[in-house]
């Protein structure tokens, strides 16, 4: 089985790929394959090739990168996705997770911990590897999942600053309808505020290995 590194500078796949070969238990080199083309990745998908691909959904932004990553998980046989970037915010990280990225990784992370990540992803857990937050914490995904597809839907464009007018517009509800939505939303969420769930994340100052 294969890990694809889709689209990341070469900077940052020559740093991937190095914490990878010093942690042998993860894979072996030859297991690597360096695509820049989506529809490279697609292709190796449906051929039953790729167990994980690790990717930056900043690229070449974000709702490109989290757009590929929604059709990465639509395959008959989807492959885990790990997210490796650098600009880490609360809205950031909650648009991937509603997205289905399985792990989210920061560049700053240590090679080791990079590592350790890729092994947890592939044998099914979720690594959320994004600092210590300040103020509230981010939703877990037992609370993501406990959303209905429309509420998740309303969700998406909250993260998106979508007023309920807005949101009325986009989703051809009623607004006393996107306020009972938004209103479960944030009661599944535990928060108060919808402010609350894109409050800034501080992350440590750590040595940074690699760089987009």
């Amino acid at each position: 089985m294969q890990i694809v590194l889709y689209s990341l500078s070469p900077v940052t796949k020559l740093g991937i790929t190095t914490a990878l070969r010093e942690a042998p238990s993860v894979c072996a080199s030859e297991h690597l394959t360096d695509v820049d083309d989506p529809g490279d990745v697609h292709s190796l998908i449906r051929q039953g090739q790729v167990e994980l691909v690790i990717l930056d959904p900043t690229q070449p932004t974000l709702n490109a990168g989290l757009a590929l990553c929604r059709e990465l998980k639509g395959h008959s046989r989807p492959p885990s996705v790990l997210a490796f970037c650098q600009g880490v915010t609360p809205r950031d990280v909650l648009l991937s997770q509603l997205s289905g990225i399985d792990s989210f990784v920061h560049a700053n992370e240590y090679p080791d911990r990079l590592a350790t990540a890729v092994q947890s992803t592939l044998c099914g857990s979720r690594e959320w590897l994004i600092g210590p937050l300040e103020g509230p914490s981010l939703p877990s995904a037992e609370e993501l999942s406990s959303l209905t597809p429309r509420e998740q839907e309303v969700l998406w464009l909250l993260a998106e600053r979508c007023t309920n007018k807005q949101i009325a517009h986009l989703l051809s509800i009623s607004s006393n309808t996107v306020k009972n939505h938004v209103a479960a939303v944030l009661r599944k969420l535990s928060v108060r505020h919808r402010s609350e769930l894109f409050a800034e994340i501080s992350l440590p100052a750590q040595q940074r290995y690699v760089r987009g």
